[in-house]
C-alpha cells in the first residue's frame, strides 16, 4: 500500500488495525527503524512537547478520583513517568526520531471463524499460524475461515482479540495468569455472533455447551486493582476493568497522539530556561523589554581586557559599536538586528569567560517572576514565549526580508502585489490597507514564506481520544482515566526503543503585532488591574504580575461560580486570541483553505500572533494568493460589525463568549481548546461568563475610543 508519511505517522502508526488493500484480511501496524537526523534545537523542543503533553494527561487522568486512588500506572506509559516517584520523566534513550515513509504490518487480530459451523480458533503468533495453518476441513464440511472483525479494546490501550479466555489473579505471586480452558476442561468454542449487538453474543463451548458473555478484564488494569484491593485499598468495579467489544474499523480502536511547533536554530529558546541559566534568563528579558541593567560600563569592559592582555578583543568591540551606529543612522533593521546581536554575543564570551563581572536586572519583579516561572503551565507561559518571539524576529522576519521569504505588507514585493514598482499604485494601495491595520490595532503583518514547520506524533490511545472517557453503565457515567501508551517498540535487539514519527514542512504564514498604545488604551479602558504606563512595556509587566492558568485554564471555565477577576494576562491572552480566531475565519473564507488546517501561535508578552498552514502536503501558495487577489476585503472581514456577531441566534451574540457558529475552531487545533476567546473584547459588550455578574462591560479593542 501507498501512503503519505502524515497518513503513516496518525492514521496508520503502529497498534493501528487497519483492512489490508483490496479487503484481503485485517492487520496490525507494526514500526520499521528508520532513523531520521533532527538537530539539537528541534529535538528539545519535540521532547519539551512530549513532557508538556504528558504531565497534562497525567494531570486530568488522576483527578477521576481523589487523590492518590488512581495509579500512575493507569495514566501513563512507563516510559512516560517515573516508576519511583510517580512524576513524569521522559527518558530519551527510550526514544527514536523517526521518518514516516515506511510502516510494516502483520495480520491481527489472529482470531478465525468458520463462516459455516461458527466454530473459532485462535493463533498466538503469526508463527504458529505459518507452523499450523488453518485446516481444510473443518469438522464435517469445509471449513470457510475469516478472520473475527471485533476485537476487545480497553481505556488502558489494550487491544485483544475477541477471545473466551480470561483472567485469573494469583495472590501468592499478585500476578495475572490467563485461563484458556472452560469449566468442563475443554477448549474448544464456537462465536455465535448473528444478533445485531455484541451483549447478545455469545462463546458457546463445543463439549458442555456453556454460553459466555463478551466479558473480560483488561490484564494490565485487573492486575493493579486487584493488587491493590488485595493490599487494602480501594474496592474497584468491573466495569473499571472489563474491556469493550469494537469493530477494528471504530474511530475508537486508535486515537494518536501528536503535537507540532515552529523550528527555531537558536538553542537559547528551551537553554535559557534550564534552571543553570536563570540569571541569563533575567538579563535576556531586560534586554528585549528595555528593563535598565546595571551592566558594567564601556570603560569598565575596556580596562577588564587590557588587564587580561585582551586589547585586540576591545578594538573588534569598538568595530561592532561603529557598524551598529551606521545601521542605526541608515534606519536599517537588519542592520541593527545583526550588529546588536553581534555586540551581545561578543559582551557575553566575556562574562561566560569570567574576564568582565555581569550587572544586575533592575527589576525585582521580572527576576523574581524568571526563579519561579517553573511551576507555569508551558503552553501559556510568557517567559517561554517571549524568548520564542524574539528567535521568531530575527530568524523568521529580519534574516528573510533582504531576500524576500519575508514580506511587510506594506512594502509587497511583485509576488505579493501587482502595485509593486509602480509609485502611484504602491501609494493607493497603502492609502487602503494602513487605514485598516490602523483601525484594526495591528502595528505590523508579515507574510513569510516558508515557515519551517515540525509535526510529531509519539503515542496513542484506545476508546477515548482524551484522558478521560466517560463509561455509561446502567444509567451512571463514570469516569475513567484513560492511558498514554508509547508507540509500539522499534526491533532494536539489546534496547528498548519507541518511534516519535517526525514530518517537517515549510509553510506560509502571516505575522501580526498589534500596537502597544492602543492595547494599552484598551486596558485602560476596561481597568485591568497592572496596566502599565507610558514608557514601561506591557510584557514587562505581565510578566511580573503573571498568575499561571494552569494547563486547562480552569479559571475560565466555571460558567457557574464566577468571580474570576481581571487580570493584565488574561486580558491580553483574550484579546490575541479572539483577533487570531477572527483573522483564522475570514482566512479560511477567502484563501480556499480550512479553518481546522490552520494553526495559531501567541506571543502575548508582545501582543504578537501567527497563523500559518498546518498541512504537510506541498504548499501551494493560499495564503499569498489569498493577499494578492482579496488584501482589503480580508482587512475589512475582520471589522465588519456583521462578522462580529454570532450567526447562530441572539443568546451567543447577546451575552458575548463564542461558539462553534462565530470564532469557534475545532478543540484539536485551538492552542488554547477554545477557552479564553470571546468577540465581546472585539465589538464591545457584557462581561465575560468566568467574571462576576457585577463586571463591567468590556469594551472593544475596535471601539472608536481606541486612538493612537
Amino acid at each position: 500500500m501507498v501512503r503519505s508519511r502524515v497518513q503513516l505517522a496518525t492514521s496508520y502508526a503502529p497498534g493501528v488495525l487497519l483492512t489490508w488493500e483490496g479487503g484481503k484480511g485485517i492487520c496490525r501496524s507494526v514500526p520499521i527503524r528508520k532513523p531520521v537526523q533532527v538537530d539539537r534545537t528541534t529535538e528539545n523542543q519535540i521532547f519539551d512537547g512530549i513532557r508538556e503533553f504528558a504531565e497534562n494527561w497525567q494531570s486530568r487522568a488522576l483527578s477521576v478520583r481523589p487523590s492518590g486512588e488512581v495509579a500512575p500506572a493507569l495514566a501513563l506509559d512507563s516510559d512516560f513517568y517515573n516508576v519511583r516517584t510517580g512524576r513524569v520523566e521522559i527518558d530519551r534513550q527510550h526514544f527514536e526520531t523517526t521518518d514516516p515513509s515506511v510502516v510494516g504490518y502483520v495480520p491481527y487480530p489472529l482470531m478465525f471463524q468458520c463462516g459455516v459451523c461458527s466454530r473459532i480458533r485462535e493463533f498466538a503468533s503469526v508463527e504458529e499460524l505459518d507452523r499450523q495453518p488453518l485446516p481444510r476441513r473443518c469438522g464435517d464440511h469445509d471449513g470457510r475461515w475469516a478472520q473475527v472483525d471485533v476485537v476487545y479494546a480497553h481505556w488502558s490501550g489494550s487491544v485483544e482479540p475477541l477471545s473466551p479466555s480470561g483472567y485469573r489473579f494469583d495472590p501468592a505471586d499478585s500476578r495475572v495468569h490467563r485461563i484458556d480452558v472452560c469449566t468442563c476442561g475443554a477448549r474448544n468454542y464456537s462465536l455465535h455472533n448473528r444478533a445485531p449487538v455484541f451483549s447478545e453474543w455469545r462463546f458457546v463451548c463445543n463439549e458442555c455447551g456453556i454460553a459466555k458473555e463478551l466479558k473480560k478484564p483488561d490484564h494490565d488494569t485487573y492486575e493493579i486493582l486487584e493488587a491493590d484491593r488485595q493490599a487494602g485499598g480501594r474496592q474497584y468495579e468491573f466495569i473499571e476493568v472489563n474491556m469493550l467489544p469494537v469493530s477494528y474499523r471504530a474511530n475508537s480502536a486508535f486515537y494518536p497522539q501528536r503535537g507540532n511547533f515552529i523550528e527555531f536554530r537558536n538553542a537559547d529558546v528551551v537553554d535559557l530556561l534550564t534552571e543553570g541559566r536563570r540569571f541569563d534568563l533575567s538579563r535576556a528579558l531586560a534586554r528585549i523589554y528595555d528593563v535598565p541593567f546595571a551592566e558594567p560600563s564601556d570603560a569598565d569592559i575596556e580596562a577588564a581586557l587590557r588587564h587580561a592582555g585582551r586589547t585586540t578583543e576591545w578594538d573588534d568591540y569598538q568595530d561592532l559599536v561603529d557598524m551598529l551606529r551606521r545601521a542605526e543612522e541608515r534606519g536599517s533593521e537588519e542592520g541593527i538586528l545583526r550588529w546588536r546581536g553581534a555586540i551581545t554575543q561578543a559582551r557575553e564570551a566575556w562574562y561566560e569567560s569570567g574576564v568582565v563581572d555581569r550587572g544586575q536586572v533592575q527589576s525585582p519583579a521580572l527576576v523574581r517572576a524568571a526563579l519561579n516561572r517553573e511551576g507555569w503551565a508551558r503552553r501559556y507561559d510568557p517567559i517561554r514565549l517571549a524568548l520564542q518571539h524574539s528567535a521568531f524576529v530575527e530568524e523568521h522576519i529580519a534574516e528573510r526580508l533582504p531576500v524576500f521569504e519575508a514580506v511587510d505588507v506594506m512594502t509587497p514585493d511583485a509576488q505579493l502585489s501587482n502595485v509593486a514598482g509602480d509609485p502611484a499604485a504602491l501609494a493607493r494601495y497603502r492609502g487602503t490597507i494602513g487605514p485598516l491595520l490602523d483601525r484594526m490595532g495591528v502595528q505590523r503583518m508579515v507574510l513569510i514564506r516558508g515557515l519551517p514547520i515540525c509535526e510529531f506524533s509519539f503515542g496513542y490511545s484506545r476508546v477515548s481520544s482524551g484522558p478521560i472517557y466517560q463509561r455509561e453503565s446502567q444509567g451512571r457515567s463514570v469516569s475513567m482515566p484513560v492511558r498514554l501508551k508509547a508507540f509500539d517498540a522499534l526491533p532494536v535487539q539489546g534496547t528498548r526503543k519507541h518511534p516519535i514519527y517526525v514530518t517537517r514542512q515549510r509553510n506560509e504564514a502571516l505575522y501580526f503585532r498589534l500596537d502597544e498604545a492602543k492595547v494599552r488604551q484598551w486596558l485602560e479602558l476596561n481597568q485591568v488591574p497592572d496596566t502599565p504606563p507610558e514608557g514601561v512595556h506591557i510584557g514587562q509587566r505581565l510578566i511580573e504580575t503573571y498568575q499561571d492558568f494552569g494547563p486547562f485554564l480552569e479559571d475560565y471555565k466555571d460558567r457557574e461560580r464566577g468571580g474570576t477577576p481581571r487580570s493584565l494576562g488574561a486580558y491580553v491572552y483574550l484579546l490575541l486570541h479572539s483577533l487570531a480566531h477572527q483573522l483564522m475565519h475570514s482566512l479560511a473564507d477567502l484563501s480556499g483553505l480550512d479553518a481546522d488546517g490552520l494553526g495559531e501561535h501567541l506571543f502575548p508578552a508582545d501582543l504578537a500572533f501567527v497563523l500559518y498552514r498546518k498541512g504537510m502536503t506541498p504548499d501551494l501558495g493560499n495564503i499569498s494568493a489569498m493577499w494578492r487577489n482579496h488584501a482589503e476585503d480580508y482587512l475589512r472581514r475582520a471589522i465588519d460589525p456583521r462578522l462580529l456577531r454570532c450567526g447562530s441566534g441572539s443568546l451567543c451574540d447577546a451575552r458575548g463568549g463564542a461558539c462553534p457558529a462565530c470564532i469557534m475552531v475545532s478543540e484539536t487545533t485551538c492552542i488554547a481548546s477554545n477557552q479564553l476567546l470571546s468577540r465581546t473584547v472585539l465589538r464591545g459588550g457584557p462581561a465575560s461568563n468566568w467574571e462576576a455578574a457585577t463586571a463591567e462591560p468590556i469594551v472593544g479593542f475596535f471601539d472608536p475610543r481606541i486612538r493612537t
